[in-house]
This record gives structure tokens, sequence and C-alpha cells, in this order.
């Protein structure tokens, strides 16, 4: 017994000393182990956070320079239309009143009411008589047309080759002035009669196009846009981003008091914009680092600037930084006070159990192998799979923590298979709700009209999911007028469908009101706008088709332009004004919508489309295109072909393009043939 106790002694001695040094290491391993932990944690969150500030930048940036761009291609469209209607005799204004001409010394009273002329030095005098002013009066009109075409335009001017300039509204010039002398003058020249984007010294751009006749240069027809207005759409501080624009140099136009209320260096961003930086990157110069990123404007050269502060962007980072550094401290703390409070307790004991380890024994070894035997036993059935076999041990000790550990293992199989089954049912119930739901939407559709003898329509969707964003509609309004028209909606999936019903639902109560077709896109659009919170917008394309004459009034928003294709096959793409989506903004500008007028002559064909046609992929990652569209339409011309061959022969030829590739966007063709009334 006194070997028993002596050996007893020194292991009870040996097991505290080690159990100290064991708790010790453990502490240091476990602190060791969470500043791993933390460091990797912060490092994963550090990247994480700055990939999504990156992508968030550069998706900001991209889409508010869209939205500028949008607007600019409104104004290019006004312009470009304006002059083409006129040249093409498609917009007669009439002649001029020579009395609305003042010139640079004869200030009215009204400016906005008249004309300037101006003669730059070296014009011939016979401009400056009044058979000249009268000769000069049809232009008159024209400015006022030009000027009103849309909004944002200034001011508009037409420069004439031999030194005349015309200004609406009147402005006050000096006798000097002459822009074939400007720069930006020189550059329109050299565009061939292409509408160009230039900067102008007044805080504005110029929107300007040469026009040509048989004979030569006519003039150069320009419009002034104010920068405020475009400027105002962009520059805001929202979620602590700060956007603005520059100019081509990277010299800022837009929001410099925030940035420099952010401290930021305009200096280091104009050199990092002339760099040509890409992506996002950092400005240290002026205070607190920015992050920051650009996009470019193409048509004037200016570029869209997104920044943030990098403190605000990477506060959560710092803050985790600072809670794991404390929890550290602490959990150190708790550590050292657990292991040296328990020396009191293993003094204490010790005594105890150097008496009870000598009688204990030899029922401890007794009554250890019993649970052992039943725990091996049951776990074994549990092993076989029956679950619902249940450990009972009541030892008090770790093999009966162990057998409830078993239960709870066998109870957490039992619900992981109860919630697996649980799950594939709800997902074959949302399989079924969304195949109900493609099923509402394609009975959304028009009824096919087939009792119309001088009307043939075929049209085709084919969502990307389930449900796609994608809209036609026709409806006869009346007994001679068909209201038609083709939406995309930005995004797929039940989102978007719902935006589309209710647009489709909005133009047709509104085309059923007997409004034109640039008063539906502007009724539908404010009525969309205001329960947008998403932002979310969709491109349009409708007109009414007068069954009778084959006249078309169409109107455009934002969408691609449709296809005029012949009898024989040969088709073009009508060049309308691109117009604004429907949804962002609100639009109360009387005649926003620009509409167009054209004839339909028997057996000759609209086709319409959206983007997904356009845009299908091939394996080499290169769209379908407007060109291979009419390409297609003319290998089943509809002077030999139904329309419902003319649709899928295009159909064949598309999927033989994209060579099962998967269809990434929404698909949707509408095809109106006018073949024209019946003689009685």
């Amino acid at each position: 017994m006194g070997a028993l106790f002596l050996i007893a002694l020194l292991s009870f001695t040996a097991t505290i000393h080690y159990s100290f040094a064991g708790m010790k290491r453990f502490m240091s391993a476990a602190l060791s182990y969470g500043d791993r932990q933390g460091l990797q944690l912060t490092r994963d969150s550090r990247a994480a956070l700055m990939k999504r500030i990156n992508s968030d930048l550069i998706n900001t940036a991209v889409d508010q320079a869209r939205i500028v761009g949008l607007l600019q291609e409104n104004v290019s469209g006004a312009v470009a239309g304006v002059i083409d209607d006129l040249m093409a005799g498609r917009l007669y204004l009439g002649g001029g009143n020579p009395e609305l001409l003042r010139a640079s010394d004869a200030e009215p009273e009204h400016p906005e009411q008249y004309a300037l002329y101006h003669s730059a030095p070296g014009t011939a005098e016979v401009r400056r008589t009044a058979e000249g002013l009268r000769a000069l009066s049809p232009a008159i009109p024209f400015l006022f047309e030009l000027r009103k075409s849309s909004p944002f335009i200034r001011s508009a001017a037409v420069v004439l080759p031999d030194g005349v300039h015309l200004f609406h509204p009147w402005r006050k010039l000096p006798p000097e002035y002459d822009a074939r002398k400007r720069q930006w003058y020189r550059k329109v020249l050299d565009a061939k009669g292409a509408v160009c984007w230039l900067e102008s010294e007044n805080h504005s751009v110029i929107c300007a196009r040469a026009a040509y006749g048989e004979e030569g240069l006519l003039g150069v027809i320009a419009v002034e846009v104010p920068i405020e207005p475009i400027s105002d759409q962009v520059t805001a501080i929202r979620s602590g981003y700060l956007s603005f624009l520059t100019d081509s140099n990277g010299k800022m136009i837009s929001g410099r008091k925030e940035f420099r209320e952010l401290s930021g260096s305009a200096s280091e961003l104009q050199e990092k914009i002339k760099k040509g930086k890409k992506g996002v990157f950092r400005l240290q110069n002026g205070g607190e680092s920015l992050l920051a990123t650009c996009s470019p404007i193409p048509d004037c050269g200016w570029n869209l600037v997104i920044c943030q502060p990098e403190g605000q962007a990477m506060k959560g980072i710092r803050e985790m930084e600072k809670m794991l550094k404390t929890e550290r401290e602490l959990a150190q703390h708790a550590f050292e006070r657990r292991i040296y409070g328990t020396v009191p307790v293993y003094i204490g004991i010790t005594a105890v159990v150097l008496v009870l380890i000598l009688l204990l024994g030899y029922f401890l070894a007794k009554q250890l192998t019993r649970p052992i035997a039943t725990l091996m036993k049951n776990a074994h059935a549990i092993g076989n799979g029956h679950l619902e076999h249940k450990i009972k041990l009541h030892t008090g000790d770790e093999l009966e923590q162990l057998g409830n550990t078993i239960n709870q293992m066998a109870d957490d199989l039992t619900r992981y298979i109860q919630n697996l089954n649980q799950a594939v049912s709800e997902r074959q119930r949302v399989e079924a709700e969304l195949r109900t739901a493609a099923e509402i939407q394609s009975s959304m559709l028009p009824e096919p009209i087939s009792e119309r003898a001088e009307l043939g329509i075929c049209a085709v969707m084919k969502p990307a999911r389930e449900v796609g964003g994608d809209l036609y509609d026709y409806v006869f309004i009346d007994q001679n007028h068909l209201f038609f028209a083709i939406g995309d909606v930005s995004g797929k999936g039940i989102p978007a469908a719902l935006f589309m019903a209710t647009a489709k639902t909005l133009m047709r109560g509104f085309a059923r009101n007997a409004l034109s077709p640039a008063e539906i896109l502007q009724q539908t659009n404010n009525c969309l706008e205001e329960e947008n919170d998403k932002c979310m917008f969709i491109t349009v394309f409708c007109g009414l088709l007068d069954c009778v004459t084959g006249e078309v009034v169409c109107c455009n928003a934002g969408h691609n332009p449709p296809v005029y294709l012949k009898p024989d096959g040969n088709s073009s793409l009508l060049r309308l004004p691109a117009g604004f989506p429907l949804g962002p903004f609100p639009q109360e500008t009387p005649g926003f919508y620009a509409e167009e007028h054209f004839q339909l002559n028997p057996g000759e064909t609209l086709v319409l489309y959206t983007d997904g046609v356009t845009e299908a992929l091939n394996r080499q990652n290169e769209q379908f295109g407007a060109g291979r569209l009419q390409l297609a339409l003319s290998a089943a011309p509809p002077a030999g072909n139904s329309l419902k061959q003319t649709m899928e022969s295009l159909l064949r030829i598309l999927h033989g393009y994209t060579e099962n590739v998967g269809q990434s966007d929404d698909l949707t063709v509408l095809m109106i043939q006018y073949k024209g009334t019946s003689k009685k």
C-alpha cells in the first residue's frame, strides 16, 4: 500500500506539473492560433471589401457615364434628325420674317424672340442689304425649330461659308468675331458631315454638323449645350460617393466644392487622368487618401469620375482590427487567471485524492469497463443505420458525455435527412411556381390577328429564364388604327417580368385613350418613375399604323432601330432619334419624345426586335449584329414567303450562328406587314 501511495503521489505531482505546463502551452497555442486567424480574417475581409469597393466604384462610374452619354445622344439625335429632315424635305418650316433678324448693335428687349445676324470681316456688302436679309429669312424658323428640338440646347447657330452668322436667341458679338477661324469650326469641316461634340470656353459644349449640297458646303449648324444641366444629373454625394465631370484634359468642370471638402487634390486627379489610369486608383496628395475611378464619355471627350474617402471605405476593417486586439488581450488575461486560480484547488484536493485513489482504484477499474462495452454496442447499432436507437449511460463522466454526443449526432442526422427532403419539396414547389409565372406571362401576349386582310402580324418572344423582361403588344384602338409596341426591361427574371407587365398595361391604356406615341411614352415614363425605387428602366419603340393609308407615326425611347423590309428582301434600318429610356427620371418637358412619320407601301414589313437578337453571341464571343439580321431577313423575303416562314428562317439562322452557346438575354421579334386595302 505504501508503494502504491508513493507511486500515486509521484504520479499526481507529475500530473500537476505537466498539466500546468500543458495549459500554458495550450494558452500560447490558442492565442497564436487566434492571432493567425484574426490576421487572416482581416486580410481576407480587406481584400473582399476592396474588391467590392472597386466593383461598386467602377459600376457606378460606368452607369453614370452612360446617363451622360444618353443625354448627349438625345441632343445629337435632335440635331441630326432636324437637319436630315430639313435637307430631305420631310420638314417644311415655311418662310421667315426678316424683321426677326437683329444686328449685334441692335439689342432687342426680348432676345429670345429674335435671331442675331452677324457678318464677319470680309463678308460681301450685298448680304447686308434688305434683299440679302430677306434671302436669309427662311433660316429663322429653322433656328427656332433647332433650338426647341431638345430641352438641353441653350442656343442654335448657322455659319455660312461667306461669313454670315445667324444665332438664336439674339446675343451680343464683337464686330471682329468670325467662327470660321475657331478651332471647333475646322474640326467640324474635317468630320465631313458627321455630328461632332467639341469643348467650348464658356462652360458649355458645342454639338455641330456641316451640311453639304450638290455644290459643296452649305454651312455649319451648331447648338450650344450648357454643362450645368448635364452635371446636375450626376454631381451628388450618395452613400459616401462623390461623382463629377472633367474635361478631356482632366480638369474638373463640376463638383469642385464637394471634391475640396473631401480634401481632394485636383492637380493629382488631372495627372492621373492624363496618364490614362484604368480601374480604381488612389489620390493621396490632398490629405486623406481617396479611392477614385473614371469612365470616359466618348462623344465629347469628358470623363465621369467617382471617388470615396479610403478611411470611410475601410472604417469597418479598422474597427474589426481594434476589436480583435482588445479581445486578444482579454482572452490572455482570462487564461492566466484560470490557470493560476487552479493552484489552491489542486493543493486542496491532492490530499483527498491520494487517500481515495487507493480505495477507489479497484472499483474505478471495474466500473470503467462496463459503460465502455455498453457504449460500443449501442454505437455499433447507430452506425448500422438505426438512428432512432439511443445510448443510455448514467456514469456522470466523459463516457456519458460521449454517449450524449453520439445521441445528438443521430438526432442531427435525422433532422438533416428531414430538412433535405423538405428542401427537395420546396425546390419542386418553386419550379412549379416559375412554370405557372411563365404561363401567366405567355397568356398576357396579344392574340394573333387573322381576320384583317390588309394586315399581317407575326411575333415571337423567348425569355432567357422561365420569365423575362421583353414585351411586345398590338391592339386596334379603333377600326382603322393599330397601336404596336416592343420593349426591353433592364435585367431578367421575375423583377423584369413584373416591370414589363406594368409598362405594357400602362401603354395599352394610354393608347386606348387616343394619345399620340410621344404622349404615350411620356405618360408611361412618369407613371413608372413614381414607384421605381430600384431605378429600373425599359427601352420602348411604339407607333400607330393607319391600316387604310399605310401611314406610320412612331416614337423611340432608347430602343434598337427597326428594320424596314421590302417584299424583295432588301432592307434598311430606320434612323430615328434615340430618345431616353422609360423609368429612371420624370420628364415634364412637352414634346420630350420626338415622333417620326413614314409610309408603308403594300407588301412592306416593319421588323421590330430587342437586343437579344443583335447581341446574341457565337462561340468566338462575336455578336450577331444588325447587318446579319438584315441578311437573315433577306433569306426568306416576304414576296415569296409568309411572315411565319420569314420568322422561322430568321430564328433558324440565329440558332445556327450561336451554335448552341446558350441564350444570354431575352429574345423578342415582332413583324408587321402592311398588305394594303382591297379595291372595291
